[in-house]
């Protein structure tokens, strides 16, 4: 018998990750905050996250694996918590197109991306999804990131963020096909995956304004240079004389909504609340740099990240550090200006 939050459930050798309590605790959280009910956990498992949302977000959760035994246990582990729902053993794929839900949650091992359209058809006005590809994300897998996610990757010295941006700029041009437009109120990488949740609104005019939001990051491998272009624009040669990369096309727009992470903060403690507050203090600049990284390039001391962020607001720059990485920051300023800075500090 296992316990997490305030439901207890067994596995009977059902797949169950202990690792992403972390994220299910922060998404109890995030679920209690929306204005919804009927949550579909699309790829159950052992129905841990759903059974949570039911008793500690209040939630009316619709179970779904393909796996027998998961429904099973799925079944089994209802009744431990005296709850009842709707439990399916089907495609999610065919049971998201065949019918909606107000809140659709994927949440695969490994990519969501064969999951996403479908989700994007069936979702009335939230989802979420999971990623644990890290690689065809982040851009070590150049050839399964387009595969998968129709974009180009390589990995740059801040990997994460190209991820997290190429996983919403996926799941944001799906959903335009249905006329439908998200937006993320609050998104994260940590460790080995990648969680969004997005607002879902059914609007042919949004869904076009999205592209606004869309295009790529021209990144220079010599220097570290990155800077952003729309969609149909790029450059070709960084001033320091090397070639750019093309990465995308990504999503450019915000990774949250400040005031709903602010709603979020104000209700946690501890780690949760902690890791809430790397986000919400977060700028929404699309540009992320490593400061160790580029001051290993001029032979230079690395700096404190807060020394760095510090001056780059003094000089009138966003900036701030990031919630993955201790020497990353977030800023609309140019390399050029976090060299002079790294070698002033130096």
């Amino acid at each position: 018998m296992i316990e997490e939050g305030r439901v207890k459930f067994i596995t009977d050798g059902v797949f169950y990750n202990p690792r992403m309590r972390f994220c299910r605790d922060l998404d109890m959280v995030v679920f209690s905050e929306l204005d919804s009910t009927e949550y579909l956990d699309a790829l159950a498992a052992s129905g841990v996250r759903g059974i949570r949302a039911a008793v500690e977000a209040s939630k009316q959760p619709v179970f779904n694996d393909l796996n027998p035994k998961a429904v099973e246990v799925i079944k089994q582990n209802l009744k431990l918590n005296g709850l009842e729902a709707e439990v399916y053993c089907r495609d999610a794929s065919i049971l998201m197109r065949e019918r909606s839900f107000e809140h659709v949650d994927v949440d695969p091992f490994g990519s969501p991306s064969a999951f996403i359209d479908s989700a994007c058809f069936s979702a009335r006005k939230y989802m979420s999804v999971t990623a644990t590809d890290t690689a065809a994300l982040c851009g070590s897998a150049t050839n399964s990131g387009l595969k998968k996610y129709g974009a180009y990757a390589v990995k740059t010295d801040t990997y994460h963020e190209t991820g997290l941006r190429m996983l919403i700029g996926f799941a944001v041009r799906e959903a335009t096909k249905y006329e439908k437009a998200l937006t993320p109120l609050v998104s994260w990488t940590k460790e080995h995956y990648y969680r969004v949740h997005f607002r879902v609104r059914k609007s042919t005019s949004q869904a076009g304004k999205v592209y606004e939001k869309m295009g790529y990051i021209n990144f220079c491998s010599k220097c570290l240079r990155k800077e952003i272009s729309a969609m149909g624009e790029s450059r070709e040669k960084c001033e320091c004389g090397g070639k750019f990369i093309l990465l995308g096309p990504i999503w450019l727009g915000e990774l949250k909504q400040k005031d709903f992470v602010e709603e979020l903060y104000g209700k946690t403690d501890g780690k949760l609340r902690e890791f809430l507050g790397k986000l919400k203090e977060e700028v929404e600049a699309a540009t992320t740099y490593n400061l160790q990284q580029i001051a290993s390039r001029v032979a230079e001391r690395v700096p404190t990240t807060l020394g760095v962020v510090e001056r780059l607001r003094e000089m009138g720059y966003q900036a701030s550090r990031t919630h993955y990485c201790g020497f990353c920051i977030r800023t609309d300023a140019e390399i050029d200006v976090l060299l002079e800075i790294i070698k002033d500090l130096s």
